[in-house]
């Protein structure tokens, strides 16, 4: 009698992407195209054949200092959610940064941490009071959300009704 059905690995089964490319490969067309896809399914797809690597990002303004207690919760593309807490001391190990001066490098420190979002996500600053947040992994599930209850740290896809933290990753 003859088997019936496929052997072996299925052939979707690979989701990882192929380590990040060099951005002076990209073709500007890539990006555009990217972007014209309306799900998941498809974008991911795009990824693995086009050898493209979108990243979302998201850029989080410090316009103050902080009070204790105040609190900071980045959402990786892999689910992993992770709650920054202001206090007067920093803890790398219990994702507090220091909530005074130069509170924009503690909280950088705590997000790269091992205990923060450590090799999930990418903390750098990028001016004097805005960090740069970059999801390691590529594709549509990097576009998570960016909440909290500081009202002096605001992050960019910002819905224009809320007034603290809640903004979001996007491509």
């Amino acid at each position: 009698m003859a088997k019936k059905g496929y052997r072996g690995k299925h052939p979707n089964n690979d989701n990882k992407v192929s380590p990040n490319p060099s951005k002076s490969k990209y073709n500007p067309k890539l990006e555009k195209e990217y972007r014209r896809l309306k799900n998941s399914k498809t974008k991911n797809d795009y990824i693995r054949t086009h050898y493209f690597y979108p990243q979302s990002t998201t850029t989080i303004t410090v316009n103050g200092d902080v009070t204790a207690g105040e609190n900071i919760v980045i959402t990786s593309t892999n689910g992993t959610v992770r709650t920054y807490t202001a206090q007067n001391a920093e803890s790398l190990a219990d994702n507090h940064f220091k909530k005074n001066l130069d509170n924009s490098g503690s909280l950088i420190d705590c997000i790269n941490n091992a205990a923060g979002h450590g090799g999930k996500i990418l903390a750098e600053l990028s001016s004097h009071k805005n960090i740069l947040l970059t999801q390691i992994e590529p594709g549509p599930d990097g576009n998570t959300s960016v909440s909290g209850s500081s009202v002096n740290v605001t992050a960019s896809n910002q819905a224009a009704d809320q007034i603290s933290v809640n903004g979001s990753f996007s491509f």
